[in-house]
């Protein structure tokens, strides 16, 4: 039976967290000297009036959690907090149609970056500082609802999301779980603080540094220009930001093993990074190769396109320096399927990580053995410790939904006329939380606010899927959801 009491308290706790967040933002518009004050202030008393009267209802909630009262939580959570992220657009009069607002905002906490708006210079800081943050936050939402909340309150596992649930773990630091959730914060913390100082050493204003911090370290995407990184035409920047992009797409616990740790051996020895690092290293050097033999690019030039595209796509974050349609068309393939896998189980990147794809090759070659040995008993080994054959099957489960709710999204979109080059990759796009698409409709620097209400939609339902690993925002869908047995 589900807690009723329990999920409200914890839903009135993490609204005031919003509440703060909203507050936050308009200090930087009072900083600013931005007289928009309603566009945060009416959201920030309707978060803080929820989280009052959740709490007070929750008052006397007992001190345990089942997993169906966890997988409720972080559904409700996701799409409470980005209805009222919402708001700010809406109040402040810089979007009239609600579907792109929450499309807005839904693709901010889930670090997707994909904009709705033609003329993002214009935005207040206030408002463009809103975007940055709900990345930043979302960005480590993941770590913030299975390691740092959920254990003080009783759950004391890792295995709210599917990506867990398969047994596949972050790892942790420490045996008690809201240590290791500190020491990864403070990790988090500390690489945005890092990002932004390279950034504001590379040239950029304090105030842009801060936000594409934020961004780039949650692979996220959103920039506080209409042109992105292009906007800044600098070769270091665009250097800097694929350097800690791709360091951000990489398990949170091996970077806390290499950077405060210092067990080099035991990061580098991980079958899923070198993977990570083979795939974006091979990506690199072809769509070089390509850019500099087939699209007349100078050298220096092909790599550094290629090297940021390449960084920004495989990890999921979305900045673009350039219309990547001009490319090749053998480039767009690959950049939609690096976008796709997205980075390491743990990090910040969305797609359907490293892990599960270098999980599937294993299996894969395994069954060739098997087909040439059958009474052989040759295991699946992932760093030295056999796979459980229910994580094999979770992983295909997982593929399976995957390809059936993107082909169903596929198709609603064709039917509301939208291409079909365009349905299928915005599809994989907003489900991947990548940003950038493929398609003459919407394409890298096009805006999402072209689609039509319903596709925006579909859309925003596909992100927060990808973003909490599907079978977490399906499972309330099924009526054994809900039985009491």
């Amino acid at each position: 039976m589900l807690n009723l009491k329990i999920i409200a308290k914890i839903l009135g706790t993490l609204l005031l967290l919003e509440a703060l967040l909203l507050l936050t933002c308009l200090g930087v518009g009072l900083l600013y000297h931005e007289s928009d004050y309603a566009s945060f202030v009416y959201p920030a008393l309707l978060s803080l009036g929820l989280a009052g009267g959740l709490k007070y209802f929750g008052r006397k909630a007992e001190n345990r959690m089942g997993r169906r009262d966890g997988y409720l939580i972080v559904s409700l959570t996701w799409i409470i907090f980005s209805f009222i992220g919402a708001l700010p657009f809406m109040i402040g009069g810089y979007e009239d149609r609600f579907a792109c607002a929450f499309f807005e905002s839904m693709s901010g906490f889930t670090t997707t970056g994909a904009s709705i708006f033609n003329n993002i210079d214009a935005l207040p800081h206030s408002i463009l500082f809103w975007r940055s943050i709900s990345h930043w936050f979302g960005g480590m939402g993941i770590v913030f609802f299975t390691i740092a909340l959920l254990p003080q309150i009783g759950m004391g596992d890792l295995k709210l999301f599917s990506a867990e649930a398969t047994g596949l773990k972050t790892g942790k630091l420490h045996p008690r779980i809201s240590t290791t959730a500190r020491w990864l914060w403070g990790l988090y913390l500390f690489l945005t603080a890092v990002c932004s100082a390279s950034l504001w050493l590379g040239g950029m204003n304090l105030f842009d540094a801060i936000n594409h911090g934020m961004s780039t370290v949650a692979t996220g995407g959103f920039s506080t220009h209409q042109d992105s990184l292009a906007f800044f035409q600098s070769p270091s920047l665009e250097y800097i930001v694929s350097f800690f992009m791709i360091l951000s797409g990489i398990n949170f616990t091996l970077l806390y093993l290499l950077i405060v740790k210092r067990r080099w051996r035991e990061v580098f020895e991980d079958g899923e990074l070198k993977y990570y690092l083979v795939l974006i290293a091979f990506c690199i050097v072809y769509c070089t190769a390509i850019l500099y033999f087939v699209d007349g690019y100078e050298l220096e030039n092909a790599f550094r396109a290629a090297t940021f595209q390449v960084s920004s796509m495989g990890t999921t974050t979305g900045f673009t320096t350039e219309n990547y349609m001009s490319w090749h068309h053998s480039t767009w393939f690959l950049i939609l399927f690096i976008s796709l896998v997205g980075g390491c189980a743990g990090s910040t990147s969305g797609g359907v990580k490293a892990v599960r794809i270098y999980t599937a090759y294993k299996y894969l070659v395994n069954e060739f053995k098997r087909i040439l040995h059958p009474r052989a008993v040759i295991p699946i080994r992932l760093n030295h410790s056999v796979v459980n054959p229910t994580i094999v099957q979770s992983i295909f489960s997982y593929f399976t939904a995957m390809f059936v709710l993107l082909f169903i999204a596929s198709v609603a979109m064709m039917c509301l006329g939208v291409p079909m080059l365009d349905a299928v990759c915005l599809g994989i796009t907003a489900f991947s939380n990548t940003g950038p698409s493929i398609g003459w409709l919407v394409g890298p620097p096009d805006s999402w606010g072209v689609l039509s209400d319903p596709v925006l939609w579909i859309n925003s339902f596909l992100m927060l899927a990808g973003r909490l690993e599907i079978f977490s925002l399906l499972l309330p869908f099924a009526p054994a959801f809900w039985k009491e047995q």
